[in-house]
Order: C-alpha cells, then sequence, then structure tokens
C-alpha cells in the first residue's frame, strides 16, 4: 500500500474517533449523563429512571464512552474516568455550549459547501441561537486566560472607568470590579436576555457596574470618560467598514492616552512555535463564520495592526494568550 493512502486512512481513522468524542460530550450534556455517572451506576438504573430511553442506543453510547476511556466499567457499574470527570466540570465553563455549537451548526452548515462555494444557495443568517447564546457561552472558556492579562492591564495602567462593549454576562467587569474598588464599569450587550442576566449578577456592586441592554453604536456616553474600552470576542461581528466607524466612535470615549482592548482569534498559518496546532480550528471557526451573510471570518494579525494604525491608535501592544488560540491588541488614543 502506497505510503499516501496509509497517510489518509489514519486521518481518516482519527477524524472518525473525534466525531465520535463530539458527539459522545454533546449527547451526555444533553441527557446529564456526566452528572450522573460522578458516582458508580449500572445501565439497568438508567434505564429504569428514563423508560422511554432507546437500551440499544445508550448501551452504544456507554460502549463508545468506554472506548474513548471517558467512563470506566467495574462489577457491573459505570463511572466517569478523570477526563468525563473534566468535562463535568468545565461544562459551565464554556464547554458545553462550545460542543453544542460544533454538534448542531458546524456540521449542517459545512454540509452546504459546495453548494455555497458554487453560489447555487446563498449565505444564510446565523442561526438565532447561536448568534444569541452559543457564542456568548463559549466564550468563557477563554476567561480564565483573559483574566491574568485584564488584571495585569488595570493595575499597571490604572484604569478607573471601564466601558466593555459586547459584555455578554459580564462576567470579566466583575472580577474588575471585585478586584479593584475604586472601578466603575459599563457593559453594553445587544442581547436582552443576556443583558438581564448579567444585569442580574451585577446588582450587588452597588451602582458600580451599569448594563446597557443595546448595539453599541447606539450607546452615547460623555466624550473622553474611560480609560479604556474592551471588545472581547465580537470584532468578527463586523466587516471592515464597520470596524473602522466603530473603532472610531470608542475613540471618541476614551480620554486621551486611554486604551482599546481588542481581543480575539486570528486565522492564517500557525506561528513559529505552539504547542498544539490551534492554527487549524481557528481557520475552521473563521472558515464556518464566512459562510453567514455578514461575516468575514477571523482577522489577520496585519489586518488588526492596519486597522488601529488607520483609525488613529498608537503604541500598540499584542498579547497571545496561552496556544496563541487568541490575542489581546491593545492600543492608545494619542495625548492631545
Amino acid at each position: 500500500m502506497q505510503i499516501g493512502m496509509l497517510a489518509l486512512l489514519g486521518k481518516t481513522v482519527s477524524l472518525m474517533e473525534n466525531l465520535g468524542f463530539l458527539w459522545l460530550v454533546h449527547t451526555g450534556y444533553e441527557l446529564n449523563l456526566w452528572e450522573r455517572l460522578l458516582k458508580e451506576e449500572t445501565k439497568e438504573n438508567i434505564l429504569a429512571e428514563n423508560p422511554n430511553w432507546d437500551a440499544l442506543l445508550l448501551d452504544h453510547w456507554l460502549e463508545q464512552a468506554k472506548s474513548q476511556e471517558l467512563i470506566v466499567f467495574t462489577n457491573g457499574r459505570y463511572q466517569l474516568s478523570k477526563t468525563g470527570r473534566a468535562i463535568h466540570d468545565y461544562r459551565d465553563y464554556g464547554l458545553e455550549a462550545m460542543y453544542k455549537e460544533f454538534a448542531l451548526h458546524w456540521g449542517p452548515c459545512f454540509a452546504q459547501l459546495p453548494d455555497l462555494i458554487k453560489s447555487k444557495i446563498p449565505r444564510g443568517q446565523m442561526d438565532s441561537e447561536m448568534e444569541n447564546e452559543l457564542i456568548s457561552r463559549a466564550s468563557k472558556s477563554s476567561e480564565l486566560f483573559v483574566w491574568p492579562v485584564l488584571k495585569g492591564k488595570c493595575e499597571k495602567d490604572r484604569w478607573y472607568n471601564v466601558l466593555d462593549a459586547g459584555c455578554g454576562e459580564a462576567v470579566l467587569l466583575q472580577r474588575l470590579a471585585e478586584e479593584f474598588p475604586r472601578l466603575r464599569g459599563v457593559g453594553l450587550e445587544i442581547n436582552p436576555s443576556i443583558a438581564n442576566r448579567a444585569g442580574v449578577a451585577t446588582e450587588s456592586y452597588q451602582g458600580r457596574i451599569r448594563i446597557e441592554s443595546m448595539d453599541v453604536f447606539e450607546f452615547k456616553d460623555t466624550p473622553g470618560t474611560y480609560d479604556c474600552c474592551l471588545l472581547n470576542n465580537n470584532i468578527y461581528y463586523f466587516d471592515g467598514e464597520k470596524r473602522r466607524e466603530l473603532l472610531n466612535s470608542l475613540m471618541q470615549l476614551l480620554r486621551p492616552g486611554g486604551q482599546i482592548g481588542i481581543l480575539t482569534a486570528l486565522r492564517g498559518g500557525a506561528p513559529a512555535f505552539q504547542i498544539f496546532k490551534t492554527h487549524i480550528p481557528q481557520n475552521l471557526m473563521s472558515f464556518f463564520l464566512a459562510c453567514h451573510e455578514g461575516f468575514e471570518g477571523l482577522p489577520l494579525e496585519e489586518e488588526m495592526l492596519d486597522l488601529l494604525e488607520r483609525t488613529g491608535f498608537s503604541q500598540i501592544e499584542v498579547i497571545p494568550l496561552p496556544f496563541k488560540v487568541s490575542h489581546y491588541f491593545f492600543a492608545r488614543k494619542p495625548l492631545e
């Protein structure tokens, strides 16, 4: 057999394994099996409590989860392995939303690629659940890496007034307010349900955090109010023209010497050094976004640098996050 054929078969087997892992994790979340199997459990007990479930399919799920070492089987009982426990423990850190995004939205979208590329069908609208909920919830997975950067920047550059445009559930604003008692923040969130959750979560901050449910282009405040304006994981919602318009409007809200902070994944080739080939999923994410009307995909690093320079920002600092999946771009409004 030719070397090329062997390599292709290896890739195909790996793909099948990865797809199986995706479906197992997503199904386990939807059926709450990861929580159920924190303690030893028999298949019979699971079926007794869920009499409408398909016994054959559950048997296959358990068999596959065992073969992928996500659960262990001892004396007729199943229980989570260390990896399975991690799947459960990180459920609310964006993991569940991420797997739901892959299973329910990426697959059907990429299945249409031949017709999309041939322009037999138009690029569609982003699914409302995907755009309004899943992206926001999945972005929580980056907060463990984002927080140390924000904390260090806030401490060093003495932010007292922060605007978070597209704040989601305002987790980062809350952490900033907890860490820095003099800091005040405004969070903008276009999705009313997410903005409402953010408002409830920030009620205890005695007015130091204000949540506004509105489009960032509709937000008005006194020019020169903010020490920092944050755009976390949302620059790719805008095309090139809108990106420039957005940065120009935020420039007006910053004090002289104030900073803009843009967090985004980047498309393009692999960096010179990285532990994992994280450029591959980044480029797939960009591909997925570009399949939808109004999206251009993820930016290139040079596009971000050019955007900041063209809108008048200076002293640009690029901070790669761990694994170099995402980068933070910080730049200053010139002193007047």
